[in-house]
């Protein structure tokens, strides 16, 4: 018993402070007087300022990429997530810290829009579109396409011009777009108030859901022709990009492009997981191309209609004859040296009659 009696006194003895050991100074370590983020929160793809000020400091870290930094300063930040940042002061006393998170969240997305089917051609109905004018601009451009990224365009207006440049609007036709899928358009200004042709960014791209509808009856067998339309003719020989009416669940498909109807000369054949294809190569002017879409993954379907189109003419190119030198004519010639025999004899009679002086 009293072995543990001396034990305990003796583990008391040690956690005393002892009066030889030094106290440290709170007031000689460093002093972060002030350390912030601007704004404390921000979408995904914005940025933040980190201001600090440190006194009584020989060297100041802050993490996540700043590193050392002087005592006093700001930098901007574009983290993708939500991030603490701590800033370490140090000299030869001790160190001090401080943290602060800079909240971070992600875009919102534009509100997707509905859009009825229309009960006759079981595709969409009217879509109605309005967008804020741009400094009265005079004309715009639309487009609509089957990604967000514009890549499978479905629609490009060229020049729109709007009834009115102060409530620019587009309405676009009922039976296109095929129902269940969605759809992405854009607008830009191409014609200033002034009457400058500009191309303006493109806005952002809003989504379009076309709701579900009614099977469709179809004039031939097989999947359908969106873009381009059969028979369509001045189509642009690079880029070009192809869609059509897929089936539900397919998860593959055969693109054929041939410059027979029998698909026999074929120019291309690929495979892609959309019920769209956009050409890699560049076609010829002027020429008649013939393509087929066709099932392929889970279910092989039935080859469906062949569907054919137009390149447009190459464009004309400008080009200056140059003027051919005009030939002298004959007689000029028999001129010319009718004149210099004459000098020639004029000027040897002078030399005779000046010798005979």
């Amino acid at each position: 018993m009293a072995g543990l009696l001396l034990l305990c006194a003796c583990l008391a003895a040690m956690a005393l402070p002892s009066p030889c050991m030094g106290s440290v100074d709170l007031s000689s370590l460093p002093e972060i007087s002030d350390y912030k983020v601007t704004p404390s929160g921000i979408e995904r793809s914005s940025s933040a300022v980190v201001s600090w000020d440190v006194k009584n400091a020989v060297s100041v870290y802050i993490d996540h990429g700043l590193g050392e930094v002087l005592p006093a300063g700001q930098a901007a930040v574009s983290p993708l997530y939500t991030t603490t940042y701590k800033l370490t002061a140090v000299n030869s006393t001790g160190t001090r810290t401080r943290s602060i998170t800079l909240t971070v969240t992600a875009p919102q997305q534009p509100a997707e829009h509905m859009v009825d089917v229309d009960t006759v051609t079981g595709r969409n109905s009217s879509v109605d579109m309005r967008w804020e004018d741009y400094c009265l601009s005079g004309s715009y451009q639309v487009q609509i396409a089957r990604d967000p990224l514009f890549t499978l365009k479905v629609y490009d207006s060229g020049i729109l011009v709007p009834a009115d440049s102060t409530a620019p609007a587009f309405w676009y036709p009922p039976g296109t777009l095929e129902a269940g899928h969605t759809y992405y358009w854009r607008v830009r200004t191409t014609q200033a108030a002034t009457g400058q042709w500009i191309s303006s960014p493109w806005s952002e791209a809003v989504p379009i859901s076309i709701r579900p509808g009614y099977a469709v009856s179809t004039p031939s067998y097989g999947l359908q022709a969106l873009s381009p339309a059969s028979g369509a003719t001045g189509c642009p020989v690079s880029p070009l990009a192809f869609s059509w009416s897929g089936y539900q669940g397919t998860t593959k498909y055969r693109f054929i492009l041939a410059r027979d109807a029998q698909l026999q000369n074929i120019v291309l054949e690929d495979f892609t997981t959309t019920a769209a294809y956009s050409l890699p190569i560049k076609l010829d002017y002027d020429t008649s191309y013939f393509w087929q879409a066709s099932a392929v993954e889970p279910v092989p379907g039935d080859a469906g209609s062949v569907f054919t189109f137009t390149t447009g003419s190459a464009p004309s190119s400008i080009t200056q004859d140059v003027a051919a030198p005009e030939l002298v004519p004959g007689w000029a010639v028999v001129v010319i040296a009718v004149g210099v025999i004459l000098i020639a004899l004029v000027a040897v009679a002078a030399i005779r009659a000046e010798k005979k002086l």
